[in-house]
This record gives structure tokens, C-alpha cells and sequence, in this order.
């Protein structure tokens, strides 16, 4: 069994006539109406996005959690790598709002006085949650409005828009976990190496694709690394996907096949092969000994 090729969300989405969509430079509003074929659905996207589902829905799982985001609900998604997967029949439609680290943090600046973080919640998942009160809705029922009029919002009402979503967020008090993030990109500017490789580290991405993600150059991601981990990101990587590859043995009712794919391995062989290296015994050998252990025990 092997691992299919990641969707470049953002690509395939840009320019794509089987969605309504308005854009002001990196900055892109659309009505996403497609169905979640296959689960789960592994996609990388270069930008943030704002997600506001209404109709069906996805469960998104990421290493730490798993977020269930049905009509009616709204979620930040960091730029980087996501898996989802299918809940109801599949159907899935949304309003998507994509929104890159700068504006971001030039709206914080310019637009909110925020010009440093105050550490409001600390560490934040790639998937947030949005708390929506009645002015966050309104906004989101506003925007699917502009997609029936005969004609395109105007750019500078378009950015006007993008620019009040950020301040409806950052100053309502009602999502301190998004407004934390938002800080920290007006901050740092770069994303915590740490924070990028434990979220990532499940998902079959290239370096130069990791090192895009953290906001630097190849040749500076991997000196980066190297400062942090004292190892090459190959090296860390294995080891960390050995690593999550045991919990789920010992954790879940997960076949070795699907635990392969979970943790970013290109296929079966290369997990089993990796796991004997670092356990000296393959994953179903293991597994054994550790009921055998249990019925002992």
C-alpha cells in the first residue's frame, strides 16, 4: 500500500471555474462546493485559511486532536500540511477565506495597535476552532451574499472585508486562541520551528516544502534544525514517526498498513523496516509481545 501524492490545496483551488471565488492579490474569498472523495484527504496549502462550512462537513486530525467542523461552524487552519476525513455522506460546502502571514500581521499592526505578543494561550494546534457570536455570522453570511450579485465586489471592498475579519477576530475577546496566533505572526514573523515539525511531522511532505511553510530558505531550515535537534530532519523525522507509529500500535485497533500511511511513510516496507531498526522486532511482532505481556500481566 502506498501513500498518494499531496493536494496543493491553494493551487488547485486559485483560478479553478468550478468555484465562485473574488481575489485581491494573495488574499482569495470562495465558495468551495465539492465533495470530500476518499478518506482521509491529505492536502498542504501555502497560506492560512478561514474555513465557515455550510453544508456537511469534515473531521480534521492532526497529532494532538481531532475537530469535527459541521454547517454552522467556522475554523482557523494554519498554513502547512491537513488531513480530513468524510463524516456524513461526504458532502462538503464552504466559504473559504485565505489570508497569508502578512496581512495578518500587518492588519494586527496598522489596524488593531497590536504590535507585540502578550502570550494569551500559548502553543495553538493547526486547526483553531472559531467561537462565532452574531457579528462573526453576520460577516460570514455577507460574504457567501456577494457570490449572487450580477457583479464583483470592487478590490477595495473586497480587502476592506479580508482587513475586518482579522479585527472582528482580534478584538471581540470571544477567540483568544486565534488572537494569540495572530500576535505571534506580527511578533516573530517566523513560525516556531518546534511547533511546524510536531504538527508536520505525520505528513509526507519534501523539505523544501516544510521550509516554505516555516517562512525560510532550505539552506536556513536546515541549519535551523540542526541548532535545535542537533540531527539532519530525515533523521528526526524517522525517528519521531517510529516513534508515533509504537503509540498507535499500543494505543489503537489501527492494521499496520494504516498506521504506515498515518504517520507519513511512503509505504508498509519502509515503516516495518524502520520499526525493526529502532525496536528490533517488526510492528506485528511487537504488537504480540505486548499482548502476550497483557495476558500475563
Amino acid at each position: 500500500m502506498r501513500r498518494k501524492d499531496m493536494i496543493h490545496f491553494y493551487e488547485f483551488v486559485d483560478g479553478n471555474p468550478l468555484f465562485k471565488q473574488f481575489k485581491v492579490d494573495d488574499l482569495l474569498f470562495t465558495a468551495y462546493d465539492c465533495p470530500i472523495e476518499g478518506s482521509p484527504v491529505d492536502y498542504w496549502i501555502k497560506t492560512n485559511y478561514f474555513c465557515y462550512v455550510f453544508v456537511g462537513g469534515g473531521r480534521w486530525k492532526t497529532p494532538h486532536e481531532e475537530y469535527i467542523i459541521k454547517a454552522g461552524d467556522a475554523a482557523f487552519l494554519k498554513k502547512g500540511a491537513h488531513r480530513v476525513y468524510k463524516i456524513l455522506n461526504g458532502d462538503f460546502c464552504a466559504l473559504l477565506i485565505m489570508v497569508p502571514d502578512e496581512f495578518i500581521a500587518s492588519v494586527m499592526k496598522n489596524e488593531c495597535g497590536m504590535n507585540h505578543s502578550t502570550n494569551i494561550a500559548g502553543h495553538t494546534d493547526s486547526v483553531i476552532p472559531l467561537n462565532l457570536d452574531k457579528t462573526l455570522k453576520d460577516y460570514f453570511d455577507t460574504i457567501l451574499g456577494y457570490f449572487s450579485l450580477e457583479s464583483a465586489p470592487s478590490k477595495s471592498l473586497l480587502t476592506i472585508k479580508f482587513k475586518e475579519l482579522i479585527v472582528n477576530i482580534a478584538t471581540s475577546g470571544h477567540n483568544p486562541l486565534a488572537t494569540s496566533y495572530f500576535r505571534d505572526l506580527n511578533t516573530n514573523g517566523k513560525r516556531s520551528l518546534k511547533s511546524i515539525m510536531e504538527e508536520h511531522f505525520m505528513f509526507n511532505l519534501k523539505l523544501k516544502e516544510l521550509a516554505k511553510i516555516s517562512g525560510r530558505s532550505l539552506a536556513t531550515f536546515n541549519r535551523d534544525f540542526f541548532k535545535i535537534y542537533k540531527m539532519t530532519p530525515a533523521k528526526w523525522l524517522k525517528k519521531k514517526r517510529v516513534e508515533y507509529g509504537k503509540f498507535l500500535l499500543e494505543t489503537s485497533d489501527k492494521n499496520i498498513n494504516e498506521i504506515a500511511l498515518d504517520i507519513g511513510f511512503e509505504n508498509t516496507s519502509h515503516f516495518i523496516k524502520c520499526f525493526r531498526e529502532h525496536y528490533k522486532h517488526p510492528p506485528l511482532r511487537y504488537k504480540r509481545l505486548l499482548e502476550e505481556k497483557a495476558v500475563i500481566a
